[in-house]
């Protein structure tokens, strides 16, 4: 008994220096956190595969223990007139931002259930009819196999830097001008970059730049990095701070991959007067520290899957295309070919992704032009885009970037393939 009272009290006094430890250091040794954290400085393609690795083992019991708000949303499509009724399964930040994108103004809701996540396949077999648009969270490994239209939580943007810096802002002729701008902007600023891994500038710019900027930016809609997260990246990469009179204005956090140089991160001082200036300047200096240091391509981050999402349309704006989505969160979509529906895919027309297929946009001309939607949402990237017409408007003869198919009939079906498990 005293053998079996010692060890007990020897555990209750290690679980008791445990809980005194800072809750980083405990967070790091937890047994998959230990491996990221020691994976974090090997090379960054060695890190990337046991990230991933770590990432889909956290994932293992989300099926027995996830369960998503079955809600009915009614309102108005964001054309104003068109009612319009959306079905969503996801978690709480989900339905925030597909309500708010989806209507027009805050739709009533009604929570029918809950439903467990390992049942969401079963679920998105039976829609209830009148729904215009519906949308089911796939959190892997839930529907890793589904086949069928699923929409990434994040798509991620590159742009090609094995060229001069004047090629890249002469560029195309869309957005010739406002790059120019930008550019002169950036240059007038009269701010010096720094390039450095030191961890104190790296926290500062954390604690002092991106969480303030990404808060004010995004609201309650933000998703933060884990400080631990800048911490692996100073290891491997550099922050590159624009200065003014030794003053840290704005930043971006970066990681070289291979012939690749990924940014992580943005931010800017709150107070510095105009936060904008300061992102469009960290574009430029990490463009041209790109091209100078001799990078392939320069991943710009992720964005959100609405070809109309303003953060895409910036990016883009500098020639950037989009990459295949490797987000670990999609949505299994279905929707119906209505007028609501239409009214939704012109005003936030969607990325897909079917897989061998590729990526695939979702858009609609209803009240505009059907050849200058496609001009305004169309990029490299896309293997094709859907774009549904109004009664009696002809389709377009081609898309600017993509191959193009032109749905015309106001179908009341859902023209989404049916999801099954491969």
């Amino acid at each position: 008994m005293s053998l079996v009272a010692g060890r007990t009290s020897a555990l209750l006094r290690l679980r008791a220096a445990y809980a005194r430890l800072p809750e980083e250091v405990r967070h790091c040794l937890r047994p998959l956190n230990l491996l990221d954290e020691l994976a974090s400085f090997l090379p960054s393609s060695a890190h990337a595969a046991v990230h991933g690795v770590t990432s889909r083992a956290r994932r293992l019991r989300l099926p027995a223990r996830a369960t998503y708000a079955v809600r009915r949303l009614e309102g108005v499509a964001p054309d104003g007139t068109q009612p319009l009724v959306v079905r969503l399964a996801t978690d709480e930040p989900s339905a925030r931002y597909w309500s708010r994108l989806l209507f027009a103004a805050p739709p009533r809701e009604t929570r029918e259930r809950v439903l467990p996540a390992r049942a969401v396949l079963a679920d998105a077999a039976r829609t209830p009819p009148g729904v215009d648009l519906a949308l089911w969270q796939l959190s892997w490994p839930i529907g890793r196999s589904v086949v069928a239209d699923v929409v990434p939580s994040w798509v991620p943007l590159r742009l090609a830097t094995d060229r001069p810096l004047c090629d890249i802002v002469r560029g195309e002729p869309i957005g010739r001008g406002s790059r120019k701008d930008d550019v002169r902007r950036a240059r007038k600023l009269g701010l010096t970059a720094r390039l450095t891994s030191d961890a104190a500038d790296v926290e500062r710019f954390r604690r002092d730049l991106y969480e303030p900027y990404i808060a004010q930016r995004f609201g309650d809609a933000a998703v933060l990095l884990p400080a631990r997260a800048f911490r692996h990246a100073r290891r491997r990469g550099w922050l590159l701070l624009l200065e003014r009179d030794g003053a840290a204005v704005a930043g971006a956090l970066l990681e070289p991959r291979g012939r690749e140089l990924h940014v992580l991160a943005f931010g800017t001082s709150p107070t510095a007067g105009d936060a904008p200036a300061g992102i469009e300047a960290c574009y430029y200096h990490v463009i041209r520290l790109a091209v100078e240091r001799g990078f392939a391509r320069l991943q710009l981050g992720t964005v959100r899957p609405v070809l109309t999402d303003g953060v895409l349309r910036y990016k883009r704006k500098w020639g950037a295309s989009l990459a295949p989505a490797t987000t670990l969160d999609r949505f299994l979509l279905r929707h119906r070919n209505t007028p609501a529906t239409r009214a939704v895919l012109t005003a936030a027309p969607l990325i897909v992704d079917r897989g061998r297929a590729g990526l695939v946009a979702l858009a609609a001309a209803r009240g505009v032009d059907a050849q200058a939607q496609l001009r305004h949402v169309d990029l490299p990237g896309l293997s094709s885009l859907v774009l549904y017409l109004e009664p009696g408007v002809p389709p377009p003869a081609a898309a600017p970037c993509s191959k193009l198919e032109a749905v015309t009939a106001p179908l009341d079906a859902a023209p989404a393939r049916t999801p099954d498990v491969a």
